[in-house]
């Protein structure tokens, strides 16, 4: 399976996520959280990724088994989600 990184002033990156961010592995690109900039990760098929907003200071993650991985972590990080499926809570 294939990932890809993009954000607004680099190039984007095509990457497979099992051989990286680990020790001694290499770094996972970008970061998904906004430092300033958008930064996107999506999968091959568009299935699943994350939109990281610089502005708002969110982070939309979609995809049913990546939100099914992921929601109780990130709310206990990010507290209570602010929208989901497009509305506001």
């Amino acid at each position: 399976m294939w990932l890809y990184s993009v954000d607004w002033y680099h190039s984007a990156v095509r990457f497979r996520p099992d051989p990286v961010g680990g020790l001694g592995q290499p770094r996972w690109p970008g970061s998904a959280f906004p430092d300033g900039d958008y930064y996107v990760y999506f999968s091959e098929d568009f299935s699943f990724g994350t939109f990281g907003h610089p502005w708002e200071g969110t982070l939309c993650v979609f995809g049913a088994g990546l939100l099914a991985q992921v929601t109780e972590d990130l709310t206990a990080v990010l507290g209570n989600p602010r929208r989901r499926d497009g509305r506001g809570l």
